[in-house]
């Protein structure tokens, strides 16, 4: 039963009772016969709440199989997601990290929790302008390909290929390091 149609049932219980009050005053005649009609009516509101109170009961136990359930199916996603080996993403369309896997955290040699909120334009090194417009150029439901220069902190940059999957909401990364040149492998002065 939802909360609404016990709120009307109340309401009801509550005009009848009432409205069994107004005539015990007006109508003094018969106190036994109206006497009667109260407590059958108010027999009716008990029971009536007593099934309300036993389906809010089991509506609530639902919500929480259901929330530990999704709990549950969080932590499998938050696992699978973390212990990727490869340096994965989720972005905003604008390129704000909303989540990143421990990988990702390696690779760009910053934790986990500080990567969240950053804009991933952070990290490249050589043009972030053409970089931008590369990722507002991903449509929805689509795969790209974008390969850019980063420069993850306190390390040399690197050239990455960045796998970039869209849909409405966020932007879905899979970064792979391409074999390192040899002026990536010196190290630059800070």
């Amino acid at each position: 039963m939802a909360v609404d149609a016990l709120e009307l049932q109340i309401v009801s219980a509550l005009q009848r009772f009432s409205s069994l009050q107004r005539r015990v005053g007006s109508d003094p005649s018969d106190p036994t016969k109206l006497l009667d009609r109260a407590i059958s009516e108010l027999g009716s509101a008990l029971e009536e709440l007593r099934v309300a109170q036993e389906q809010i009961v089991e509506h609530r136990a639902r919500a929480e199989e259901l929330q530990v359930e999704l709990s549950n199916q969080y932590r499998k996603y938050w696992l699978l997601f973390d212990r990727m080996p490869q340096p994965y993403l989720v972005t905003k369309p604008d390129s704000a990290i909303v989540e990143a896997n421990r990988a990702a955290a390696e690779l760009q040699n910053v934790s986990q929790r500080f990567l969240t909120g950053k804009i991933l334009s952070v990290f490249v090194c050589e043009d972030r302008r053409a970089f931008l417009t590369e990722v507002l150029r991903v449509a929805p439901d689509t795969t790209s390909e974008i390969t850019f220069r980063m420069r993850p902190r306190e390390r040399a940059p690197l050239t990455v290929v960045a796998h970039v999957s869209a849909d409405e909401e966020a932007l879905r990364w899979v970064l792979r390091v391409v074999a390192k040149t040899p002026d990536e492998t010196s190290t630059p002065a800070v």
